[in-house]
């Protein structure tokens, strides 16, 4: 099972998960992240490199530049994780049923 205590800091920083958004939707290099965000690129890497800890993203260097993705497996694995807790599941259900 994950740890939840991680999950839970990484996600209560409101630029962590717009990068979660804007990664669901193509990958992006830094500097772009940097960009959407307002913030310095040392920052956004940052924000990155927790999120790739977590193994929430997958990045491709490619040059000198690094593009990174949600890695979709490790997202669905841990809304799984997060499902088999009691509180967690009603809360899923509840967010899920709103869209």
């Amino acid at each position: 099972m994950m740890n939840f205590v991680k999950i839970s800091k990484a996600m209560s920083d409101k630029n962590r998960l717009k990068i979660l958004e804007m990664l669901s939707e193509d990958e992006q290099k830094v500097g772009i992240v940097s960009e959407k965000l307002g913030v310095e690129e040392n920052l956004a890497s940052h924000h990155l490199r927790v999120l790739s800890g977590l193994g929430f993203l997958k990045s491709d260097k490619r040059g000198r530049e690094v593009y990174y993705k949600l890695n979709k497996v490790k997202v669905v694995s841990m809304l799984r994780d997060l499902q088999k807790n009691k509180a967690f599941k009603e809360i899923i259900s509840e967010a899920v049923a709103v869209e």
